[in-house]
């Protein structure tokens, strides 16, 4: 029995040998480098998927806003061009493509009108706001609404339902029937939305 316990006793007061020490580090090493990668992808998981949340919730804010413009159109004479009406595109230098038009504001604003127009160029979707409705000439203020964009167009629907890439108002025919916006996301996804006008 006293054997037993000198045995028992003498083994534990060796403690550990540098072998078992070196495999309980390694293990130790594993296990965090396992559990450091699991994290990681957790995280990074997170972040994708955050930034996708923040991408369509962009595109819907946009798209909003510009189903809230055009719906809000008004025939207001335009002095660049007084025989026709207020909705105008253009073809910019640069290949851009852009349309402009009159809208009613809220009756809480603080003006009753103003002009507003949609510009794809470049890479980006911008929304232009001049600060006379009465002065469509002055330089517009630019607010990019889109970015990394691979591509961005603009077409319109005519009176017989048809597409077109472009567009002339005249007295009988003020506004198209709606427009088309279509774009291609950095990560080419093609998107095609359609807005009434009015």
């Amino acid at each position: 029995m006293s054997v037993n316990s000198t045995a028992v006793s003498t083994a534990c007061s060796r403690g550990f040998t540098l072998m078992e020490v070196l495999v309980a580090l390694v293990l130790l090493t594993l296990f965090s480098l396992v559990t450091f990668r699991a994290l990681d992808a957790v995280l990074e998981a997170q972040r994708r998927a955050s930034a996708e949340m923040e991408h369509w919730r962009g595109l819907a804010s946009t798209f909003a806003r510009i189903d809230t413009d055009l719906a809000s159109a008004v025939a207001r004479p335009d002095p660049r061009f007084p025989l026709t009406g207020s909705f105008h595109i253009q073809l910019n230098e640069d290949g851009s493509m852009q349309f402009d038009l009159v809208r009613q504001l809220p009756d809480d604003a603080d003006q009753a009108l103003r002009r507003i127009g949609y510009r794809c160029g470049g890479r980006a979707l911008e929304r232009l706001v001049w600060a006379d409705e009465n002065n469509p000439l002055l330089e517009a203020k630019r607010l990019a609404l889109l970015n990394n964009l691979n591509a961005c167009a603009f077409r319109y629907l005519d009176e017989l339902g048809r597409w077109q890439p472009g567009w002339q108002s005249s007295p009988g025919k003020i506004f198209p029937r709606g427009v088309e916006l279509g774009i291609t996301t950095a990560n080419g996804t093609a998107i095609r939305r359609v807005f009434r006008v009015q």
